[in-house]
Parts: C-alpha cells; sequence; structure tokens
C-alpha cells in the first residue's frame, strides 16, 4: 500500500501539479483584483474551452455508470473541507470537494474503491460497494509529514530540509490590515527583527534576519520573491535616512493576494536564488484557482481608523522664558512674553495669569498639554476587494481586484492603492502545467510626515513652548494681508519651519507597477521533467515636490521632479530527475538562470521662479538644473544544481552548488574576478520514524537538521568602476545637434583584483512535536561569518584619489532561534493554543582594513554608530559624551583616586560651570568613548489564539530588550526645557537653589553638577580671590563659595546645545513591551450563510499598536521613531506621536 506522506520534492511536484488546479480557497473570503492582461486572457480561454464539455462533478472522459456523493469533514471540528482530493484507485478519474465540503463522483463498477486525501490529513480509502452517499471525517496528520515549504527549488516536503524556514499565513496578514504586509510580520517569526515605518500608512519598515552581514548598511536586507519574481533590493530598500518615506516597492503588493509567506533563514537559500539571497529570503506566494463547480466570488472590505494618542513625556508646568521670573511689563502695564526667550521653555510657572502674547491677544498662562497632538487627525484606511476564481481539473484561474484609500495622521499625507490580479493555470496534452501570472498595481504617495529638520515632533521639542496655542496659529501661519508665511517669524518659528510646510509644501510620488510570471512543467519521460520559467518586475516612479513661496505674495517659489524606471527580468530552466531505488529516493535538479535588471533616472529643478504657484519647470527664471544618471545594467547569470538522497523517508541528505558570473565584478577592460562557485550540504533526520518502536509513545514527530554553506556575493552596479557622469557641456555633432556626453572621473582608486565577498554559514536545529501535536518546539542554532567585505576605504591624497576599493572585513554573526507552542485546552467547542517566539543574535567585528578600529554606519552630531573591531556591528561611540576625570601626580602620570571616572568640569568663571565633552578633555584617554550598542539583548513575542464555537479570539505580545538609541527628543527637548526630564531645579519646590545672579537678582533655579573640575582649573571666586578648584566636586567648590550653582536653563543647555552640548545624556536602553495586536473574529454559521445564498461571511475587529505595557525610554520616547531603513538605524528622529489602530474587516463569499 501506497504510503501516506510523499518522500521526495517529485512525489510533490506530482501531487502539486494536481493540487495547483485544486487548491483549497481558504474559506474566508478571499478579496482580489483583475485587468486586461493577454497572457491571462491566452491561458483561461483554453480553460473555458475545456470545461464546457466536461460534466459536472466529472473529471473524465470513461463511461459511468454509478453515481457517489457525499461531504467530507474536518475530525476535530465538524467543519466541511473544500478542496479535497476525491480519486477513483487505480484510474484517473477524480474530482475536489465544493466550497461546503461536497462532492459528486461517477464511478465504473461497485468494485472501486475511493481515496480522500487533503494536506494535513491522513489519507482514507472507502470501498463503494453498493453506498450512494458517503460522507467521510479525516483526521488531521498530528505528524505534519506533508507540511510542504515553497523554496527555490520548487515546493519541498518540510521534514526532508536541513535549515530553518517560518511559514505566516496569508490569513494572519491580512488580520493586521497593513498595507505592507512585511510591517505585518513583527513578532511573527523568529530570526526576523521588523521595524516598522513611521513616515504614514505607505512607509516602509526596516527587517533583518539574524543580524547584519555587510559594513553597508544598506545591503543587509532579505530577498523579496514574489512567486517567482524577484525584487530588487534597491527598489525594496527606500532611501535610507531621508526626510519623507514615499515607500518602497513592497506597498504595492495586495495583502488579499497572498497565500502564505515563508521566511527562508537557513544558508542553503543562497544555492537557491543566488548570491542576492545572503541575507535570507522572504517568499511570498500568491493565491490561484481551484477545481469547482461553476464560479466562485469572494468579496471583502476593510475599514482601519489610526489614532495619534500620546506624545513623549513632555511637562506642562513651566511655560515661555529663560527662568521662571521671566517677564516683561509692556507700555500697558500688561505682562508680556520676553520675546528674546520665546524658544525656550524655562520661564515662569503657569498658574493662568493673563498676559499678552506674541499674537497679540491677552490670554491666561495654561499649559496646552495637547498643543502637538491637536496637529493630528485620525487616519483611515479603507480597502475593498472582489476576487472571481473558478476551473475544472485541467485548468483553473483567479482574477482579483483591489482598491486601497488611506489617509494618514499627518495632514496632507494620502495613500491610494489600485491592484489588479490574474492567475490561470492549464494542464495541455494532460501532462504539460502552464501557470500564468500577471499584476498591474498603480499607487499615489502624497506628503508622508517628515522626519527630519521640518518634523513636527522636532520643531515642538526644539521651539515649541509648553504654552503655544496650536489651534491659533493653525489659522494665522500665513501672513493674511501680504502672503507668504506669518510676518512674526523671529518670534514663531514653528509656524515657519512646521505649519508652512506642512500646509502649503506638496510632495507626490506615483508608481506604476508591472509583474509577470509563467512557468511551465513538463515531464518528458518516467522520473524526468523539465521546469522554465520567466518573469518579469517592472516599476516606474514620478516624483514631483512643490514648495510654496514664503516671500511676500508668495514670491520665489520652489519645484523639483524626478523620474525612474526599473526593469528586472529573469529566465530560469531546469530538469529535475526522480527515483526510487529501494529504500532510497533520490532526486537530481539541475539548470541555468539569467537575471538582468536596468533602471534609469533623471531629476529636474527650477531656478528661481516667475510667477509664483506655478510648478512647471518652464516657470523656472533661470535655466534649469538637470541632473541624469546614465543607464545602470546588471547581469547574473547562473548554473545550480541539487541532489537530495533520501533514506526510507527519514533520512535526507542535499547537497547544493551554484556558479555566478556577475557583472558587478567585471571591470571596464574586461577583467575580473566575477565567477564564483558557492557549494552547500544540508542532513535532515527524523529520528521518530528512525525509532518507533522505542521512543514514547508522546513523540509525535521529531527532527535534527544542520547545514553548511560556503556563498558568495557581489556589489552594487558600477561600484567596481565608479566615476561616470553626465558631462555638463553637451556634444555637438557634425550636423549641430545636441548630444547627451558622458565622461569619467573617478576619486576611487578601482580595483581589478576585486574579489567576491565569501560568508560562511552553519546551523544546527531540533524540531518536536509532541502529545498528539498539543506541544511543539523548533529550536535552532547558527553562526555565521562574512568576510572579502567589498568597502571603499580613505586612502591619503598622495596617492592622487580619496578612497580605495578593496576586499577587507570580517562580519560575524552568532545566535539562537526558539519557537515553542502548545495547546493547553482542546475539547470540542473551545481551544487554545499558544505560540512563544525568542530571538538572540551576537553581531560582532572581527577585523577591518589599514588597522582601522572601527567604521561608521551613521550617527548625528557627536555621536554615531560603528562597525567596532572586537565589539558589535553597531557600537555607539560618542566624542561629545562626558569626559571622564582621572586624577594626575605632578609629572602628569594618573594616579588613583576615588573621583576617578567621574564627569569633568569646566569652571569658565565663578557663574559658568560646564560638563566637559570627551572629545576635548586632554586628561581623557579615550577621545571616543563606547556609550552602549543599538543591538538588543533578545527579542521575543507571545501570540494566543482562542476558538470558541464560531468565534476566534487573536492576542499578541510583542518585545524587545536592550539595545540603545539616540533620541532627538530628549536631546533638543532638555536643551528647551520642554521634556519632563528637566523639571528638576527650576524653582524651590522642583529643587533649585536659592541664589543672587551677577546681576544682584535673586534666583531659584540653582543647580548643582555632579562633577569634578578638572585640572589647572583656576577661576576668581565670588570672594575676588583667586582659587584653584583642580580635582574638586562642583558641592565643595559652592559650599566654599567659590562658585555660584547654575542655573537650570544653562545646565540644560550644556547637555544638548548645539555648541557644547553632551550627546551622552540623549543615549539610552530601549527595552519595550507592547501589546501588538488584539483582534476577534465571528464565522456566520454555514446554514444561516446558505440561507442568504453565501457559502461563508466573517466579521472580525482589530486593534494594532495597542499600548506600551513597558517602556524603558527616557521621557517615554516613541521607540519606533528610528528615521532609517539602514541596520544601523539608531536616531529617533522626534517624527511621530504613538499611533493605535481600531477597525473592522468583513469577508464574504458565494
Amino acid at each position: 500500500m501506497e504510503k501516506h506522506y510523499s518522500r521526495s520534492y517529485f512525489k510533490i511536484k506530482q501531487q502539486s501539479m494536481k493540487s495547483d488546479l485544486q487548491t483549497k480557497s481558504g474559506g474566508r473570503g478571499i478579496r482580489l483584483s483583475v485587468h486586461q492582461l493577454l497572457i491571462a486572457a491566452l491561458l483561461s480561454s483554453s480553460v473555458y474551452a475545456k470545461e464546457a464539455i466536461i460534466k459536472d462533478g466529472s473529471s473524465s472522459n470513461v463511461a459511468v455508470d454509478i453515481s457517489i456523493s457525499g461531504k467530507v469533514t474536518d475530525e476535530e471540528n465538524g467543519e466541511t473541507l473544500p478542496g479535497v482530493n476525491v480519486v477513483v484507485k487505480g484510474s484517473t478519474i477524480g474530482t475536489t470537494t465544493d466550497a461546503t465540503g461536497k462532492y459528486k463522483i461517477n464511478v465504473p463498477n461497485k468494485s472501486a474503491t475511493l481515496i480522500f486525501s487533503f494536506v494535513g490529513y491522513l489519507r482514507q480509502e472507502v470501498a463503494v460497494a453498493d453506498l450512494q452517499t458517503i460522507d467521510v471525517v479525516l483526521k488531521p496528520d498530528n505528524n505534519a509529514l506533508n507540511e510542504v515549504v515553497v523554496t527555490g527549488f520548487g515546493d519541498r516536503a518540510k521534514r526532508s530540509l536541513g535549515y530553518a524556514t517560518t511559514s505566516v499565513e496569508g490569513d494572519d496578514i491580512r488580520r493586521t490590515g497593513a498595507i505592507n504586509p512585511i510591517a505585518a510580520l513583527q513578532g511573527m517569526v523568529p530570526g526576523l527583527q521588523v521595524q516598522p515605518g513611521i513616515g504614514g500608512p505607505q512607509s516602509s519598515p526596516r527587517f533583518l534576519i539574524r543580524g547584519s552581514a555587510s559594513l553597508d548598511q544598506y545591503r543587509n536586507q532579505p530577498l523579496i520573491v514574489i512567486d517567482d519574481i524577484i525584487m530588487e533590493q534597491d527598489v525594496v530598500q527606500h532611501n535610507g535616512g531621508a526626510d519623507q518615506d514615499f515607500g518602497n516597492i513592497l506597498k504595492d503588493i495586495n495583502p488579499d493576494d497572498i497565500e502564505s509567506i515563508n521566511v527562508l533563514k537557513g544558508g542553503a537559500v543562497t544555492a537557491l536564488y543566488g548570491s542576492r539571497a545572503n541575507n535570507g529570503v522572504i517568499l511570498i506566494k500568491t493565491k490561484k484557482g481551484f477545481s469547482q463547480k461553476g464560479l466562485g466570488v469572494s468579496v471583502s472590505h476593510s475599514t482601519i481608523w489610526d489614532k495619534a494618542y500620546r506624545t513623549a513625556d513632555f511637562q506642562n508646568q513651566f511655560g515661555v522664558g529663560a527662568h521662571t521670573n521671566d517677564w516683561i511689563t509692556n507700555a500697558a502695564g500688561e505682562l508680556a512674553i520676553n520675546t528674546a526667550n520665546y524658544g525656550y521653555s524655562f520661564g515662569p510657572e503657569m498658574t493662568g495669569q493673563m498676559f499678552r502674547d506674541i499674537t497679540g491677544e491677552l490670554r491666561a498662562n495654561n499649559p496646552m498639554p495637547n498643543n502637538i497632538l491637536d496637529l493630528f487627525r485620525t487616519g483611515v484606511t479603507n480597502n475593498s476587494n472582489v476576487s472571481v476564481t473558478g476551473g475544472s481539473e485541467n485548468g483553473t484561474f483567479r482574477m482579483s481586484y483591489s482598491r486601497n484609500d488611506a489617509k494618514g495622521v499627518t495632514p496632507g499625507n494620502d495613500f491610494g492603492r489600485h491592484s489588479i490580479n490574474f492567475r490561470a493555470t492549464q494542464r495541455l496534452l494532460g501532462k504539460v502545467l502552464i501557470d500564468g501570472n500577471v499584476t498591474y498595481v498603480k499607487s499615489n504617495s502624497y506628503n508622508p510626515a517628515n522626519q527630519g529638520g521640518a518634523g513636527i515632533f522636532r520643531n515642538f521639542a526644539y521651539g515649541g513652548a509648553r504654552n503655544y496655542d496650536t489651534n491659533y496659529w493653525l489659522n494665522n501661519y500665513k501672513d493674511a494681508v501680504n502672503g507668504g508665511s506669518e510676518r512674526n517669524r523671529d518670534f514663531s518659528d514653528l509656524s515657519n519651519n512646521v505649519l508652512f510646510p506642512l500646509f502649503e509644501d506638496k510632495a507626490s510620488k506615483i508608481d506604476d507597477n508591472f509583474r509577470g510570471s509563467i512557468d511551465i512543467k513538463a515531464p518528458l519521460f518516467k522520473g524526468l521533467e523539465f521546469q522554465g520559467t520567466t518573469s518579469v518586475n517592472y516599476i516606474g516612479s514620478n516624483y514631483e515636490k512643490k514648495t510654496r513661496g514664503r516671500d511676500n505674495g508668495f514670491a520665489n517659489p520652489g519645484y523639483s521632479s524626478s523620474i525612474r524606471n526599473v526593469t528586472v527580468a529573469r529566465y530560469r530552466a531546469n530538469l529535475n530527475y526522480n527515483k526510487i531505488m529501494g529504500d532510497f529516493d533520490v532526486l537530481l535538479q539541475g539548470g541555468g538562470e539569467l537575471n538582468t535588471s536596468t533602471s534609469k533616472e533623471a531629476s529636474y529643478n527650477t531656478n528661481g521662479a516667475i510667477l509664483p504657484d506655478i510648478y512647471r519647470l518652464s516657470n523656472s527664471r533661470n535655466p534649469i538644473s538637470l541632473s541624469e544618471a546614465p543607464p545602470r545594467q546588471t547581469q547574473l547569470s547562473s548554473f545550480f544544481y541539487q541532489g537530495s538522497v533520501a533514506f526510507r523517508n527519514y533520512l535526507t541528505l542535499n547537497i547544493y552548488g551554484r556558479n555566478d558570473w556577475n557583472s558587478t565584478l567585471v571591470y571596464n577592460d574586461g577583467h575580473g574576478k566575477y565567477s564564483y562557485f558557492y557549494p552547500g550540504v544540508d542532513l535532515a533526520w527524523v529520528f521518530t520514524d528512525s525509532f518507533k518502536s522505542s521512543l514514547p509513545m508522546a513523540f509525535d514527530y521529531g527532527k535534527l537538521r544542520m547545514s553548511y554553506v560556503i556563498s558568495g556575493n557581489g556589489t552594487n552596479a558600477y561600484t567596481a568602476n565608479t566615476g561616470a557622469y553626465r558631462s555638463n557641456s553637451p556634444y555637438i555633432d557634425a550636423n549641430g545637434n545636441s548630444v547627451i556626453s558622458y565622461e569619467y572621473q573617478s576619486n576611487t582608486l578601482p580595483n581589478q583584483a576585486l574579489e567576491p565577498e565569501r560568508t560562511t554559514k552553519f546551523e544546527a536545529g531540533l524540531e518536536l512535536k509532541m502529545f498528539r501535536n498539543r506541544v511543539g518546539a523548533d529550536l535552532t542554532y547558527y553562526t555565521q561569518d562574512t568576510k572579502n567585505q567589498i568597502i571603499s576605504f580613505g586612502v591619503p591624497n598622495s596617492s592622487g584619489v580619496g578612497n580605495a576599493l578593496i576586499n577587507s572585513g570580517v562580519v560575524r554573526n552568532r545566535g539562537v532561534e526558539v519557537q515553542l507552542y502548545t495547546s493547553p485546552v482542546k475539547t470540542k467547542n473551545f481551544s487554545w493554543t499558544t505560540f512563544i517566539n525568542y530571538t538572540r543574535n551576537r553581531n560582532t567585528v572581527v577585523s577591518l582594513p589599514f588597522g582601522l578600529k572601527y567604521t561608521s554606519l551613521g550617527g548625528g552630531d557627536g555621536y554615531e554608530a560603528v562597525a567596532k573591531v572586537g565589539g558589535e556591528y553597531g557600537t555607539i561611540i560618542a566624542p561629545y559624551a562626558y569626559a571622564k576625570y582621572q586624577a594626575t601626580a605632578a609629572d602628569g602620570s594618573p594616579i588613583d583616586s576615588p573621583l576617578n571616572g567621574k564627569r569633568v568640569l569646566i569652571a569658565g568663571s565663578a557663574s559658568s560651570t560646564y560638563f566637559a565633552r570627551a572629545t576635548n578633555y586632554v586628561q581623557g584617554l579615550d577621545k571616543s568613548p563606547v556609550v552602549g550598542s543599538i543591538l538588543p539583548k533578545f527579542m521575543g513575542s507571545w501570540r494566543n489564539n482562542f476558538q470558541y464555537k464560531a468565534f476566534a479570539v487573536n492576542v499578541m505580545l510583542d518585545s524587545k530588550f536592550g539595545g540603545k538609541i539616540f533620541s532627538t527628543t530628549t536631546d533638543l527637548g532638555q536643551w528647551l526645557g520642554n521634556t519632563k526630564s528637566t523639571l528638576f531645579g527650576r524653582n524651590t519646590a522642583t529643587g533649585g537653589l536659592t541664589y543672587t545672579n551677577a546681576s544682584g537678582v535673586e534666583m531659584t533655579d540653582g543647580i548643582i553638577a555632579d562633577g569634578v573640575y578638572r585640572q589647572g582649573t583656576v577661576i576668581t571666586g565670588l570672594d575676588g580671590k583667586t582659587h584653584d578648584i583642580s580635582g574638586m566636586t562642583n558641592q565643595e567648590a559652592y559650599d566654599q563659595g567659590i562658585v555660584r550653582p547654575t542655573r537650570a536653563l544653562a545646565y540644560y543647555a550644556n547637555g544638548h546645545s548645539w555648541g557644547v552640548g553632551i550627546r551622552e545624556d540623549a543615549i539610552f536602553t530601549s527595552s519595550w513591551v507592547s501589546l501588538q495586536q488584539v483582534s476577534i473574529a465571528y464565522d456566520l454559521p454555514k446554514n444561516i450563510a446558505n440561507k442568504f445564498l453565501l457559502n461563508g461571511l466573517r466579521a472580525s475587529i482589530v486593534g494594532n499598536n495597542l499600548v506600551y505595557l513597558y517602556n524603558s525610554a527616557k521621557d517615554k520616547v516613541n521607540p519606533m521613531n528610528l528615521n532609517s531603513t539602514g541596520s544601523g538605524a539608531m536616531t529617533e528622529s522626534s517624527g511621530m506621536p504613538y499611533i493605535r489602530s481600531m477597525g473592522f474587516t468583513i469577508n464574504g463569499s458565494f
């Protein structure tokens, strides 16, 4: 009798060639799209032609004389199962159950036997005999031995893989309501770190698998593959740390088209997908049609509301001014603001006293606790989908259309997307299977939230007094008489830096994305199959920026535009051979692949403007500025093979090999080490099948796996051939025509001996399922070393260039991944399943070229994240950290002292004490001290799924512990006195000391700095005498009457101002635990749904990013506000408030 489980790729392929045409619908109301697409039309025409001559329920031309019908249900929950294969044993007669689990089939005679099979369930055989109705109950396959994983070599049984994979179902993606499906993976997959974008609904998430391998922080993202279509990294990676994030191409993936997402983490994926998969692969599998009677239609609609619900912890006690007595009296005898100190919030306590504001209004001096949130609106995302499916055993199709309209919480931020998809399969001559898939998406992104200098939060933290009346300025930021920005621009920077650009400047990006693929599978003879795949991915982008004039009459506007076109094509052909020889199941695969990529881009800018509010290049006062890059083309040719030998279906050895010929490593004259081979091997042992009789009954399934891979990688286009640029003086040909010409000048020394990067990966893992699949675990340990990094480093100017392109540097990753699950409660009406994910990665730098100690990954004024030799990738160094005291002897040698290690103070006078920066402290040993690392200690999530009758509840907590960030909110907020962390020392009630300042005015905002005066500090004290206060603490010098305390504003400004600021105070650990998602769904009982001519109806509500249960960040800043998608991101950019989402979805099918 044939075994229940396929032992090899080829058996699964034989199954999938049939199940590709007979896949279950997913049942929950699929929502999708269609447009006029030629390939799809050609494929679908034959589907309809053949379907017209096939009798309902029958899948054979064989004469029949007995009709059998029935339904198939799930043993555990009693629900019907659509898409179950029903086949007459020993024949080609077969059908599948419909959307209600029913089937009808004609059999030749009473001696026939029906075989019922479905992925994830044990196969069942039933003799027909005298039966006319056969109802079958299928038992779930607790051993999950038929679990199938999509890989670069096609569908493989997971039991045969020697590397780690994690699969996420499409329903889990759609439940979040996220526009970008990668953002929906947050907390779902161990080893995958996802940082959501903050620029609006269209923004780009940052995502990494198992840390960073490249010293180029923008070359560490995983490869994205949609079916057979590869998404180039430069269109997946948005423009780094740019101030506005219009989103990457992933926003053009319709989540409602997704069947599943497989995250392939092991080193073997590089052999499967080539060197571009060096950082892992996120493989998105889309839906297809299935064999059914008539047409199936699914519709859905979701509405998600976004609400900005809180900010960082700003203080609401003290208003505008430099100190608590900072009032002036105007000519009318009224209290008024000292406009010279308008940007500070160290002023008088806000107790309702009446004053004349700079607006001219007489109003009460009360805090405006919501003056930031008042700027944000309620965002809303509406997503509607419709899909139509149909087919027979010889052909299927699926058409879908989706429309998404989103309004971000930032005024003016909007996003729209239209997605059309058509997918069809057709079997020709009973053997050849053709699968065609075409998608067209048009998306429009408008005015993403600024994350840099024009960011709302940044400017409020920087210059937004806590009694700033936002609602007044919303109506008065423009000069109502003359036009342009408001007239009091010297005293209301928020109006000029935030409100005017927020409401008057416009930026937009329109993307057109066409993706198409066709896959052909053809058996040549017994055991041998040919497979050919062709795919193309075209992205066309148009960007516009309109900057309204701020001068009178809105004069001098600005206008810029750019266009970019990217075309990526993939051609692949391979042979698959499978043969069973006794206890051995052998699979051999080999083939070739060609990948090409071409991109073109140009940008245009006006140079002055003739008329206001005219945004055209023709309105430029002076010749327009044109920047046009030469076309960028790359080609990657490959040969690959795989050999797989399975012994008795429980011990599988896989051997991989791939050779790439990479154009990015070819020098101008044709030289270069552009060919590189990389092998791999993995082993999978299902030990529970080896020791069935000796293992305890509790073990349902157990597998040990191990893999070792050496992979190669090239570099970015033209990195090896730097220096091509467009000439400012066009070439005039013989006919007098102006011809664009390109010249070559490089500041980087080329390297004809440039070698490919090399990565060595090893992993070992254990998979367990126990107690009838009630308890399970997936444990992984991995190591990874990447060497021969292709990097450009600075060289002495005497060489004639500024940089040299070299191979050097070693980056190492070590880590563990844990996924645990259990179903502690499982009854007829109620079940509870819980999942725990844990990830710990150590990302270190082994070596750098030229004896360098570190190389920068990015940062800001006085701090940066670096790759430090002997330290972590993402070590934070801060030249503007606190200098630490070191006592010295008379000869200058260091000596022991209890004061060693304290912060160093500098005294300019008896009234001026401030902290010293490390970089400026002559006695310090380290001018760029390490103050931490951006890498988390570990990440984890906890998911719970509850099912009670027709109700389903899902709850997920996500967490990150460790890893430091630099906070712009804290840095600027402390400088200007806007955050709660600056309340200490404002007056006697908050701990301030009373003193008399140099002008003889009594003050109450004195603070004693916790530090030691540096060696050689000699000042004139308050008594008029000269004092050497070297080695004294500030407290000691104050107690002796030598110095005054530091006033609060000067104390906090010392820590954060541009000139002398200490950045270390704004660098802190960001650990958090969030209630990431809660959803509740209800499925209308089928008997009720059928009364309304529906096959099913589901209604659900969901909440995302609901609340932080724990947040260690100083001033409770938003830990997700990192303004870069690079792996060195560490700057909290003051970009957005905390935003939670809540909404509903309705799915129906008929």
